[in-house]
């Protein structure tokens, strides 16, 4: 898993610095842009004076930063017009992009136009190439990891996304033993059938939906949003829990129930040493995919107003300007914590039930 998780890395890595290095595209000032694909921000710059100042152009309009310079970074846009302002606070925050030049309104105000560094010709502009492979790293690695906004950003985000998931796990795992106990007990049957009914019928839904629904119409907002989210997804993980528990339970023969009561073991230890033994070693790789789904379902955290990993990146990506290093630092995250719940599993079972 490590290994795999190095060579995403390298390829990933590989492929932002040297893939998007070569182009044709060369800007020596203003004038280069007259007739290519201009993004503007609606605060700041009119759409029609942008037209008069640039007649040939294709003139976007963009209601947020983000998402006019995530359009740069793809190439759907050639250069950025904004006022000084915006222009100041881009440069500064991401070494990727310079100032091409100005240009004036019918009014006499100036406006700043911005493209990315590796486009500008000017002798004086280090281009993209001369800054070198690791003085790139280092300036995207300041802007998304050693910068303690962002730190604090990813730090938060992961406890918040570690926390619904461990939790979310528990309950999913009891209430899915709980109700494979009652079916395989026959013990029950007011309470089993209509809870098997109800958290068989919340797994056809989306999680997605399912912690909407928990969270603005079951508690009406009023619970926090990291405790809605660990019931809902819970609730919807015990679902396939408990199938996979009862199948793989009912698959060890009668028999051997029968012969370890005859030996004078009682239930729980006829369970513990001969069923359980057999049953954990094939459940166990579907578990552990279903734990995953888990993890990959605390993603829609943000839906409700939650800050998990996918909501720190959007705002890291809202000050940096950058997407390839934010998304990679939470792919990785995911990845890793991907990692750790297959190994928990395998110390567990070489632990508690590898008796073999």
């Amino acid at each position: 898993m490590m290994k795999r998780i190095i060579l995403i890395l390298s390829i990933l890595t590989a492929s932002f610095f040297f893939g998007g290095c070569t182009s044709e595209m060369s800007y020596n000032d203003v004038s280069d842009i007259s007739d290519k694909n201009i993004g503007i921000l609606k605060s700041n710059v009119d759409k029609e004076e942008a037209n008069n100042i640039f007649p040939h152009a294709s003139i976007v309009e963009y209601d947020k930063v983000i998402s006019l310079f995530l359009d740069l970074e793809a190439n759907s846009c050639d250069a950025a017009v904004m006022d000084e302002s915006a222009a100041d606070i881009v440069i500064k925050r991401n070494q990727d992009y310079v100032l091409l030049g100005t240009v004036m309104t019918s009014n006499g105000d100036e406006l700043y136009v911005v493209v990315p560094r590796k486009y500008v010709a000017l002798s004086e502009m280090p281009s993209v190439e001369e800054l070198g492979f690791f003085e790139k790293i280092k300036g995207v690695m300041i802007r998304n990891l050693f910068n303690e906004h962002a730190f604090h950003l990813i730090w938060g985000g992961f406890k918040t996304t570690v926390i619904i998931f461990f939790f979310g796990a528990i309950l999913a795992i009891i209430l899915g033993a709980f109700l494979a106990y009652l079916s395989i007990s026959h013990k029950c049957l007011w309470l089993y059938k209509p809870l098997s009914w109800f958290v068989m019928t919340i797994h056809d839904i989306p999680s997605v939906v399912l912690m909407m629904f928990f969270f603005y119409v079951v508690f009406g907002g009023t619970m926090h949003g990291i405790l809605v989210s660990i019931i809902a997804l819970g609730i919807y993980t015990s679902g396939a829990l408990y199938k996979i528990f009862k199948i793989h339970i009912t698959q060890v023969g009668k028999e051997q129930l029968e012969a370890g009561r005859m030996l004078g073991l009682s239930n729980f230890k006829c369970y513990r040493y001969i069923i359980l033994p057999q049953a954990v070693k094939t459940m166990l790789p579907l578990v552990g995919g279903e734990l995953k789904l888990l993890l990959r379902a605390t993603s829609y955290a943000g839906y409700i107003a939650q800050k998990d990993l996918v909501k720190a990146v959007d705002a890291i990506r809202g000050f940096s300007y950058d997407t390839f290093m934010p998304l990679l630092m939470v792919s990785l995250l995911y990845l890793l914590l991907s990692w750790i719940i297959v190994k928990s599993l395998d110390y567990i079972y070489k632990k508690f039930f590898n008796n073999d």
